[in-house]
């Protein structure tokens, strides 16, 4: 079997949560290319799919004709996953925290709270005025 390995790799999805097998797919791919376990794979994989899943429902609205983008940059020990919608992005500050008595029973609002659980690095980039950007970042 062959050892870690470096690449690159951007997709273009259209806004439907059917795409989220394949993001899933493709991230369990790279993470391994990187030299992850199936462990750390899978837990980035869910992290990449909460940041999709995100894109298509908060940021795109679910408009399948809008499309999201997930960006893959891996090296041996790490993996870059950037995923951008084109929405309004929104207040970072004003997300609930869902481990919080109130909060804690909701069927969603997880997402952010899973990334940085899982991920060494969630970043949010709202500052182009073309929709989110979120970077997340794991090494061995």
């Amino acid at each position: 079997m062959a050892g870690p390995s470096s690449g690159t790799e951007r997709l273009e999805f259209p806004s439907t949560c059917d795409v989220l097998e394949r993001v899933d797919e493709l991230t369990l791919k790279h993470a391994t290319e990187a030299g992850f376990d199936e462990t750390a794979a899978m837990e980035i994989a869910i992290a990449a799919i909460e940041a999709a899943t995100n894109a298509i429902v908060h940021g795109n609205e679910r408009r399948e004709e809008t499309l999201f983008s997930v960006e893959y940059a891996w090296e041996p020990g790490s993996i870059e996953i950037t995923v951008h919608d084109s929405g309004r992005g929104f207040d970072l500050a004003c997300v609930a925290d869902p481990t919080d008595a109130d909060h804690c029973m909701g069927t969603s609002g997880r997402g952010i709270f899973i990334m940085r659980e899982v991920m060494d690095s969630v970043e949010f980039d709202m500052s182009g005025g073309s929709g989110t950007t979120v970077t997340i970042k794991r090494s061995v």
